[in-house]
């Protein structure tokens, strides 16, 4: 599966990893996935990670999609690690498309970004 969401409670951190090649129908299940497991809210942070993805095949159509949807984490700060050029542009691409609905996304190329942050330090355990 190339995508894994796990939940930190004790930070108040959600943290999706993506892997392999990630599909228009991942980021549909992640996003499902995220809103069911709710409430989370402002109170929770989230990082998405695409540092061990190996093909981006997500169509416009659905970071647009996305983009346009509310947020399942409100307006809490989300950090998108994209350590690949096209990670990188894609993910700039949905921050654009999504300051309407999330407006406190910041895009970096580690996971060490992502924590700083975040204002969280170590790794999650």
């Amino acid at each position: 599966m190339p995508v894994n969401v796990s939940v930190d409670r004790n930070r108040k951190l959600v943290i999706t990893t993506y892997s392999g090649d990630v599909t228009d129908a991942d980021v549909a299940r992640q996003v499902s996935h995220i809103r069911e497991q709710a409430p989370y809210g402002p109170a929770y942070c989230a990082i998405t990670d695409f540092t061990q993805v190996t093909q981006f095949n997500i169509s416009s159509s659905e970071i647009r999609s996305v983009a346009n949807s509310e947020s399942p984490l409100g307006e809490a700060q989300m950090v998108m690690v994209a350590p690949s050029d096209v990670a990188f542009g894609t993910s700039r691409m949905f921050q654009a498309l999504a300051s309407r609905t999330r407006p406190n996304i910041t895009v970096v190329r580690t996971l060490a970004e992502a924590y700083a942050a975040l204002g969280i330090d170590g790794i999650v355990q």
